[in-house]
C-alpha cells in the first residue's frame, strides 16, 4: 500500500498541517481524526487496516487529516470568540486547501467523501453540509452534533453554523442545497451502547431535520452493546463504505451522461468554394509610349469567389446549475447570540436540476433526551465476543429491511438487537 505524509503551510490556519495520504488511486476520502488526534491515528488505531482491501485495490484513495481541536473544540477555558475562529479556519482550510490538493494528487475532479469518527464526525458532517457542491457524501460515525455541547448556553453566528442542531432544523425548504443533499450519500451511525449519549440523542434530531427537508438521508442506529470505540467504527466503515461508493459511481456515470448531451454541438466547417483560385489585383502600372496595345485587351482577373455561409455554431446548452459559491442556510440562534452576530441571509444559488425524490414518511417520536455523553473514544477497547453477520451490501435506497445491521449476541446475555431505522421507513 502506497502510504506518504505531505506537510505543507495553511494560508488559513498560519501554521503547517499535515496530510497522510493512502493508496493511489481511486474514490477520494477525506478522513477527520478523533478529537485532539493527527493524521496517524486512523493507521494507530486500526482503521487503514479495516479499508485495507479497498485501498490496495484501488477503490478508494484514503486522506487523513491533522486536527486543531485543542486549539477550538477542546479549549473550554480560552476566548470563546478566539475558539470559533480557530474552528471557522479549519473549515475553511478544508474547503480552500485540502479539496484542491485532493484533486491534484488524485488527478480527477471526483467530489471526495468525507468520513470521521466521534468530534471526527462532527467535522465531517459539517463540512459536507454546507459545502455540498465541493463533497459527494459523508460517512459519521458516532458524531456529536450539537456545538453547545463544548460551549455551553454561548453562541454566535460563526458557531451556529458549525452546530448542525441549530442550522439544520432551521434550512429553508426551498433552500437549493436541499436538491444537492438528495444527489449525495447520507450516512450517519451510532451505537446504543457505552459513551453514546450525546451522540444518540443529536443523531435523533439531525434525522427528524432531515425528514421535515425530505432529504434522503441514512440514519442508522444500533444495538445497545455498540459502543463509542475503533471496533465498532471498523465494523461500521465496513458495513456502509460498498453501499456509498456503489451510489457515488451511479450519481457520477449519471453527471457524465448528461454533461454530454448538454454538450454543445462542434461547429462544421464550411468549405471553400470551387473554382480558378482568386488572385489579389495590383495596380496597373502605365504602358510604356512605343508599346503596341494588343489586339484583344486581357481579360480582367476572375473575381474572388465568395464563401459559402459561415454555419453558426449550435447553441451552446446552459451547464446545470453549480453552486460554487458558499452558501449557508438562512436561520438565526436558537440560542443566546450575540446582539451583533444575525445571521447573514443566504445568496441565492441557481436550483441544479435532479428529479425531486420522494417524501419520507414521519418518524417515531425522539427518544427521552440522554445524558452529556462522555469525552471522546479510549484507546481501543477489547472487542465484544461476538462479531456482527458480515456485512453486505445494502439494497437501494427504498429498501428498509436491507439496511439494518445482524442482530448480536453475547455468551453471557441474551441476543441483543441493534435498533435500526432504514430510510424512508414508515414511523
Amino acid at each position: 500500500m502506497n502510504r506518504e505524509t505531505v506537510t505543507a503551510h495553511s494560508k488559513n490556519l498560519g501554521k503547517d498541517m499535515s496530510i497522510r495520504v493512502y493508496g493511489e488511486s481511486g474514490w477520494p476520502i477525506v478522513a477527520f481524526p478523533i478529537q485532539d488526534a493527527m493524521s496517524d491515528c486512523y493507521e494507530q488505531f486500526g482503521m487503514v487496516d479495516a479499508m485495507k482491501d479497498y485501498i490496495e485495490s484501488g477503490k478508494i484513495q484514503l486522506f487523513v487529516l491533522d486536527s486543531v481541536d485543542a486549539e477550538g473544540w477542546s479549549d473550554r477555558g480560552g476566548d470563546n470568540v478566539l475558539r470559533v475562529k480557530v474552528i471557522e479556519a479549519f473549515y475553511n482550510y478544508v474547503c480552500e486547501e485540502v479539496v484542491p490538493f485532493v484533486h491534484e494528487r488524485n488527478s480527477s475532479d471526483l467530489r471526495p467523501l468525507t468520513m470521521g469518527c466521534s468530534l471526527g464526525a462532527t467535522h465531517a458532517l459539517v463540512a459536507f453540509l454546507r459545502r455540498p457542491d465541493l463533497f459527494q457524501g459523508v460517512i459519521a460515525l458516532s458524531g456529536g452534533y450539537d456545538a453547545q455541547f463544548f460551549f455551553g448556553d454561548w453562541m454566535n453566528t460563526t458557531l451556529y453554523f458549525n452546530s448542525p442542531v441549530h442550522f439544520l432544523p432551521n434550512t429553508p425548504h426551498d433552500h437549493p442545497y436541499i436538491d444537492l443533499y438528495n444527489r449525495r450519500e447520507i450516512v450517519l451511525c451510532c451505537g446504543q451502547g457505552a459513551w453514546e449519549e450525546e451522540g444518540l440523542r443529536t443523531e435523533h434530531i439531525v434525522d427528524d431535520a432531515f425528514r421535515a427537508l425530505g432529504v434522503d438521508a441514512w440514519c442508522d442506529y444500533w444495538g445497545n452493546d455498540v459502543d463509542h470505540d475503533w471496533p465498532w467504527w471498523q465494523k461500521q466503515v465496513q458495513y456502509f463504505l460498498p453501499y456509498v461508493l456503489d451510489e457515488a459511481e451511479k450519481y457520477h456515470a449519471e453527471e457524465v451522461a448528461e454533461a454530454a448531451k448538454n454538450a454543445p454541438a462542434k461547429p462544421v466547417t464550411a468549405k471553400k468554394a470551387a473554382g480558378t483560385k482568386a488572385t489579389r489585383t495590383s495596380r496597373t502600372k502605365a504602358a510604356p509610349a512605343k508599346k503596341a496595345e494588343p489586339a484583344v485587351k486581357k481579360a480582367a482577373p476572375a473575381a474572388k469567389a465568395a464563401p459559402a455561409a459561415k454555419v453558426a455554431p449550435a447553441a451552446k446548452a446552459a451547464p446545470a446549475a453549480k453552486t460554487a459559491e458558499k452558501v449557508e442556510p438562512k436561520a438565526a440562534p436558537a440560542t443566546k447570540a450575540e446582539p451583533k452576530a444575525a445571521a447573514a441571509k443566504p445568496a441565492p444559488a441557481k436550483k441544479p436540476a435532479p428529479a425531486a425524490k420522494a417524501e419520507p414518511a414521519k418518524k417515531p417520536a425522539a427518544a427521552t433526551k440522554p445524558a452529556p455523553a462522555k469525552k471522546a473514544a479510549p484507546a481501543a477497547k477489547a472487542e465484544p465476543a461476538t462479531k456482527p453477520a458480515a456485512a453486505a451490501k445494502p439494497a437501494a435506497k427504498s429498501t428498509a429491511a436491507a439496511k439494518a445491521p445482524a442482530k448480536k449476541a453475547t455468551a453471557t446475555k441474551p441476543a441483543a438487537k441493534k435498533t435500526t431505522r432504514t430510510r424512508k421507513s414508515a414511523r
